[in-house]
């Protein structure tokens, strides 16, 4: 496998939801200022309601690049060992959660779940509106996550919830955190590293993995869907109902 470092991948403004796989990196021009204003207000509410943690259970990690290098990946492919996500394995990560049912550490909090659930709404309609041409798409909402400096959630693939996954990342100085992924077509692995505001959007598959980690030694803050077909609902709302796959 190949190490590549990039500042961006593949830009798209519209993508098919049943034909397009990869890595995308949306134009953060599509988020209007007063939605990001909405989403410092969540990010604020999440630094109050966690400082508790910052200051006590939480510790930054000195494995940190460690559980994110590509050696790290290499030993978990010989092993042919499939990590699902932090939902099952929370020892993958070093983040504080936010809202997750089955996860003890979780930081539960009314006001950030009303902040976030107003970004939810707009955001959804953002998303879909990426895959024109596709009626009929659900946007749930899934993992929201807090990475302080020195954190990170190593490799692993959220397979056990196939479809596509959206991110979008805050972080509080450019340069100071990525995502890196391995691409299944190529085996390469590519690191992007973050600007302030990114939208990531990926697909996931059961028959070609996507493995991909995070890393961050800055105040980092994600918020993620994912995007399903309306006769799949049922089906996906049981497996992500109290889990972050």
């Amino acid at each position: 496998m190949r190490n590549e470092n990039s500042k961006n991948t593949e830009s798209r403004t519209e993508l098919s939801y049943e034909t397009d796989t990869g890595v995308f990196d949306l134009d953060t021009s599509i988020l209007a200022d007063d939605l990001r204003a909405d989403a410092r207000l969540c990010i604020a509410e999440q630094k109050s309601e966690a400082a508790g943690l910052l200051s006590s259970s939480f510790k930054p990690s000195p494995d940190a690049l460690a559980e994110v290098s590509e050696e790290a990946l290499v030993r978990l492919l010989d092993q042919g060992t499939d990590v699902h996500g932090i939902s099952k394995q929370r020892s993958i990560s070093n983040v504080i959660v936010f809202g997750a049912e089955n996860i003890a550490d979780s930081v539960r909090s009314a006001t950030v779940d009303a902040l976030r659930a107003k970004v939810d709404e707009r955001m959804g309609k953002l998303v879909k509106s990426v895959f024109r041409g596709s009626p009929g798409l659900v946007v749930g909402s899934s993992g929201h996550f807090w990475y302080p400096p020195g954190s990170y959630m190593s490799w692993h693939t959220n397979s056990g919830v196939p479809g596509w996954r959206v991110y979008i990342n805050y972080a509080e100085e450019e340069g100071k955190s990525f995502f890196r992924y391995r691409d299944p077509s190529t085996s390469k692995i590519v690191t992007l590293m973050d600007k302030e505001w990114n939208i990531r959007i990926f697909r996931i598959t059961s028959a070609s993995p996507l493995w991909h980690a995070v890393y961050s030694n800055t105040n980092r803050f994600s918020l993620g869907y994912i995007i399903y077909k309306e006769s799949l609902a049922e089906r996906v709302k049981q497996k992500v109902r109290s889990v972050f796959a």
